[in-house]
């Protein structure tokens, strides 16, 4: 025995896992892959640092408007970076810490062009009518009876010499 003390390792003292810990177990069992669970825990990650390391079941709804104005406002794609924190911050909520929001706020992007990105995202989530069959037809190489080479002259192959 070498006298070291065991009190600190988490074994011994079997604290619950950390909120970011906990995130990713529960995105890595919900989606089954790593990478929506870094991701998630990344964006709960910077909510956090972003309102001074407050715990967020102590926020709500106006700390979360406060976190994604920020976002719309310094982030080089803030579409992305809002609809990705949006649901990084439900998933947070609703599936971490069992703590129902309903809606979250999606504030404006600033630029025009953002708002128009997001409005193309929008109008592409509706139902889309199934895909047609296969092509049938089309531009067909014709072949010649007598030498069996593909004819692109473009001609019938009955007045071909």
């Amino acid at each position: 025995m070498t006298g070291l003390p065991i009190a600190h390792s988490r074994v011994a003292t079997s604290q619950p896992p950390r909120l970011l810990d906990r995130i990713r177990e529960t995105a890595l069992i919900h989606f089954g892959r790593t990478e929506p669970a870094a991701r998630y825990a990344e964006w709960a990650r910077r909510f956090i640092f972003f309102h001074a390391k407050r715990h967020p079941r102590d926020m709500w709804i106006p700390e979360i408007g406060q976190f994604l104005e920020h976002l719309a406002k310094s982030e080089k794609d803030p579409v992305a970076a809002l609809e990705q924190a949006r649901e990084a911050l439900g998933f947070l909520y609703e599936r971490v810490l069992h703590i129902p929001v309903g809606e979250l706020p999606f504030p404006d992007p600033p630029r025009l062009l953002d708002r128009v990105r997001r409005a193309l995202r929008l109008g592409h989530r509706r139902r889309r009518p199934p895909p047609r069959g296969p092509r049938v037809g089309g531009p067909a190489r014709r072949r010649r009876p007598a030498t069996g080479r593909a004819d692109t002259s473009g001609r019938l192959p009955h007045l071909a010499a």
